[in-house]
């Protein structure tokens, strides 16, 4: 989809000219345009209220003091970025650093040396990344740790959440996440993907990516999964969690910023929760590609509102824009919405038929137990116990009397290992095939076997790996192989 196609199609859309002369200058007083277009400061305004952001390591004003940088108290994982840079250039993210030298890891598995990163730094000061090619600083911040639940729908950067609000009102919000191309940025114009979320829900509803190398406009493509990850996932129905803090927090930024219009890029830490990682006086208008709703419309419906107070304004959004998002991914998707924990039912390998007066009656046995959705696993497993419980206690003691060792020291070798046993040694009928599986405890071998279970109301058989893992909270754990054909919902996953 076009950007001029989308004006045609809706006239209420929001172009640049209109966002600056209708919005950014008759809204966003010099102070708060000071506020946003400065990380550093951006943080202390925000802290003084109690919103949080990376931490701050370390900033670096001129030359002469990178001369005298510690790069030893560096930590392995770190985000380099220039403080008033724009659509996020020249930011880098590092994920880990080689031992015993100076040369951290990028998302793309690169690496950049401690004289790449002076040179780096030294464009950053010069003034190459920020607005107006004017002097700038670089800062050295903290890297956010990705929330469990969307981390299965990104490479390897960090997703954020940008929210619109006007007059203490959220009109409009996407998930940006980051892809192979983006090289793990959360960057539409690099190649991120965008997510339209329904206000009301938090529930994502459509995703959209931007073309590569366009010619003359951007051009953006429309689709329902990841683009470059192994078993893509859909990217409709994803429940954002902490959705109604996220608002908050997006209301609350911009009464401390001072602007009256703004955008606000938030991303979860996986043990901070809701985190800024921006503010911005002039955001981008790929949002209204990434809801396919045009932003004027919604902006001169709440223009003038009497808001009187942060809460006031969410609930106002949420009336006025939300709600329509399951009748959507129902159309869209066609896929059953299922909860991150769900009570699933184990039928027993074998079937006991017992001879009565008349006739013979079948007993089925079952196990209910609750199974985790675990997105960042490719197949499913089930715990050793209750394997042995439904039928399988033969096949386990089987496997056991092939005597494999424990653990391996790479993946690699679990593999040459199975590849080197010898067919008959390892045939069981209830053993399809063996697994290399890399968990908490090490590289390990591990039986896979075919379970017949009942989820969301269907009953399918499951290829699924036993396992010994300690750390199972739960028996069973479906893995994305088996969750195409549902959504998940996270807001109702400590609810049962």
């Amino acid at each position: 989809m076009k950007i001029s196609d989308l004006f045609r199609l809706n006239k209420e859309v929001l172009g640049i000219n209109s966002r600056n002369q209708f919005f950014v200058r008759e809204y966003n007083p010099i102070a708060g345009k000071l506020i946003a277009d400065n990380k550093i400061i951006t943080k202390r305004v925000l802290a003084k209220v109690g919103i949080k952001s990376a931490e701050l390591y370390k900033v670096i004003r001129t030359k002469k003091q990178l001369e005298f940088l510690d790069w030893s108290s560096l930590p392995k994982s770190f985000v380099l970025k220039p403080n008033q840079g724009t659509h996020g250039n020249g930011i880098i993210v590092f994920y880990g650093k080689k031992k015993g030298e100076y040369e951290w890891i990028r998302p793309n598995g690169t690496t950049m040396t401690q004289t790449d990163l002076i040179l780096h730094i030294e464009s950053i000061l010069e003034g190459r990344f920020s607005m107006g090619n004017r002097n700038d600083i670089a800062i050295i911040e903290e890297r956010i740790k990705i929330d469990n639940v969307l981390k299965p729908f990104t490479y390897k950067g960090v997703p954020d959440v940008r929210v619109i609000v006007f007059n203490k009102i959220p009109v409009l919000a996407m998930l940006r996440l980051p892809t192979k191309r983006s090289n793990g940025t959360a960057n539409l114009h690099s190649g991120a993907i965008c997510v339209g979320i329904d206000i009301a829900s938090g529930i994502t509803r459509e995703g959209m990516y931007l073309k590569k190398s366009p010619l003359i406009e951007d051009t953006y493509t429309a689709t329902e999964t990841t683009l470059d990850l192994e078993n893509n996932l859909p990217i409709i129905g994803i429940q954002i969690p902490f959705w109604n803090e996220i608002l908050e927090i997006a209301v609350k930024s911009q009464l401390a910023s001072g602007l009256g219009y703004i955008g606000v890029d938030i991303a979860i830490d996986r043990d901070n929760g809701p985190m800024v990682l921006e503010i911005n006086a002039r955001p981008g208008l790929g949002i209204q590609v990434a809801n396919r709703i045009g932003l004027r419309s919604r902006l001169e419906r709440v223009k003038g509102i009497e808001v009187k107070s942060m809460k006031h304004g969410i609930r106002l959004a949420k009336n006025l824009f939300g709600g329509e998002v399951e009748e959507e991914i129902e159309n869209i998707s066609g896929k059953t919405v299922v909860n991150l924990i769900e009570k699933v039912t184990l039928f027993h390998k074998k079937i006991e038929t017992k001879p009565l007066k008349k006739k013979a009656k079948t007993i089925i046995k079952k196990d209910f137990v609750k199974a985790m959705l675990d997105t960042g696993i490719i197949t499913s497993r089930i715990d050793w116990g209750i394997a042995s419980r439904i039928g399988y206690f033969k096949a386990l003691e089987f496997f056991k009397g092939l005597k494999i060792p424990s653990s391996f020291p790479t993946l690699k070798d679990a593999q040459n290992y199975i590849d080197n046993l010898e067919a008959d040694k390892i045939s069981h009928p209830d053993i399809i095939r063996l697994a290399k599986v890399n968990d908490e405890e090490g590289n390990h071998i591990l039986p896979v076997i075919e379970v017949e279970m009942r989820i969301a109301g269907e009953v399918k058989r499951i290829e699924m790996i036993v396992s010994t893992q300690k750390a199972m909270i739960y028996p069973v754990l479906i893995g994305r192989k088996d969750l195409k054909n549902y959504l998940i919902d996270t807001s109702k996953t400590f609810t049962k």
